[in-house]
């Protein structure tokens, strides 16, 4: 790909590959960095000058910071995408991080596949829900709206990778709900679903249960 067709400014010993996802506040790119497979998100003019109104903060660094805060922690590192590094704070490029480039399915798309969550991603679910309580870490949530799932050694393991939302507190308002709808399980019921990830989890794989008997 040429990055000039897509706005970009990059070194020469980065190559862009294939565009894979974009967004409001960015556009993400498999690429080549180094010799290796990485992820290039490259962010919009609009989503870097509000993190920086808003947070006078350089949304790229922003991003890697909290990647970094989650990598830390020994028992997240297998859930957590590597975050490499960061160009374009000079000027001289454009604004991208660069991260470990994780190939996966979604969780619509497992589902799909299987019509069941296998008890391996529950299981992970809760050793990351209770380590980052334990830890401290806030934006969990947030952060497992958007994750990739990959089988190793017959086990399918979810993987963080956005990290770029404000982290807010968890709360019983705090939850997305709207998973169950898209995957068409019925209404959202929340009441029942509580708050969380985990939670909404627990209530996807008792309607796909009962759906499946």
């Amino acid at each position: 790909m040429d990055p000039q067709s897509e706005g970009l400014r990059l070194p020469e010993r980065l190559e862009l590959l294939e565009k894979i996802g974009a967004s409001k506040s960015a556009s993400v790119y498999k690429a080549s960095y180094m010799g290796e497979t990485i992820a290039l998100k490259a962010y919009t003019a609009r989503s870097v000058d509000w993190y920086r109104k808003k947070l006078d903060a350089n949304l790229a660094v922003f991003e890697m910071s909290q990647n970094r805060a989650f990598r830390k922690v020994a028992a997240l590192v297998p859930y957590t995408a590597k975050p490499l590094r960061v160009i374009g704070q000079d000027g001289q490029y454009s604004l991208c991080f660069l991260q470990e480039f994780v190939a996966g399915l979604s969780l619509g798309a497992l589902v799909e596949k299987l019509g069941r969550l296998p008890g391996s991603l529950l299981t992970a679910g809760e050793l990351i829900d209770r380590t980052c309580e334990e830890e401290g870490l806030e934006g969990l949530d947030q952060f497992m709206q958007n994750i990739l799932l990959r089988e190793r050694s017959g086990q399918w393991v979810p993987v963080l990778y956005d990290f770029k939302h404000v982290p807010v507190p968890r709360a019983a308002g705090n939850r997305n709900t709207s998973l169950l709808a898209r995957l068409g399980l019925g209404r959202k019921d929340t009441a029942k679903v509580g708050a969380g990830f985990l939670a909404e989890w627990r209530m996807l794989d008792e309607r796909l249960s009962k759906k499946g008997a």
